[in-house]
């Protein structure tokens, strides 16, 4: 998994370098930006932009998936010109739950549709 503070990027990685093909694609989990708890990316902030810890963005996953399911690596912004705004004079943060998957086990359901 991986947290990106607001106005900071999120890379998700399956390689240990961008150009390492080792097989393995992002198979995204889960995804929220806005808040869920008082202590990430609180350092330094009011307790006002903190102290909303109810803040979901619905569309999370669906904007995280389209952009790095399947790649080797990705990065996303946390910013509300991406995820919109949840939760007005809140100070967000991005949540990725993601795994590295074998690129062929993406395709089994594909497989599956074509031996039925």
């Amino acid at each position: 998994s991986t947290t990106a503070c607001e106005q900071s990027n999120a890379a998700l990685s399956c390689g240990t370098s961008p150009s390492s093909d080792q097989g393995l694609v992002i198979h995204i989990c889960s995804a929220n930006y806005g808040r869920t708890d008082g202590e990430t990316c609180s350092q330094g902030r009011p307790p006002a932009q903190v102290s909303r810890t109810n803040c979901y963005f619905s569309n999370s996953l669906t904007l995280v998936t389209n952009e790095c399911e399947g790649r080797s690596s990705c990065t996303i912004a946390a910013s509300n010109s991406v995820f919109s705004d949840p939760c007005v004079n809140t100070y967000k943060f991005l949540y990725v739950s993601y795994a590295c998957v074998c690129k062929f086990l993406r395709l089994l359901p594909f497989l599956q549709f074509l031996e039925d």
